[in-house]
């Protein structure tokens, strides 16, 4: 198996698989690890987002900020902005792994364990 990256007209990378002659048990291969693997990686990226511990690592953080820029001397408005912006930045990952998508293949995960 080879991965070919092209470049379009565009400029924009597209990424191609190209097997040794469409073996179609090749082919079943790949998808049968993608289908097992994906959902699992998924859980895990799932998990250690939501993990206690790191909550509680973010949560210290925000509020380490928050008193930094307190003591700086700047306006309340502007700090709570700065945090919100700081807490919503760390947030992007979980709302990109939100999506029905995800969230489907984590529960066939979860079915496929039983």
């Amino acid at each position: 198996m080879n991965f070919d990256v092209e470049i379009d007209k565009e400029g924009k990378k597209k990424s191609k698989i190209r097997t040794g002659g469409d073996d179609p048990e090749e082919i079943r291969e790949i998808l049968n690890v993608v289908s097992t693997e994906v959902p699992a990686l998924v859980k895990n990226i799932f998990s250690a987002l939501y993990d206690p511990e790191i909550a509680g690592n973010f949560g210290k953080g925000i509020g380490a900020l928050y008193q930094q820029l307190k003591e700086q001397g700047l306006p309340e408005d502007m700090i709570k902005e700065i945090v919100m912006n700081f807490s919503e930045s760390f947030n992007i990952i979980g709302k990109a792994l939100d999506s029905d998508l995800v969230r489907k293949a984590v529960e066939k995960d979860d079915d496929d364990d039983d």
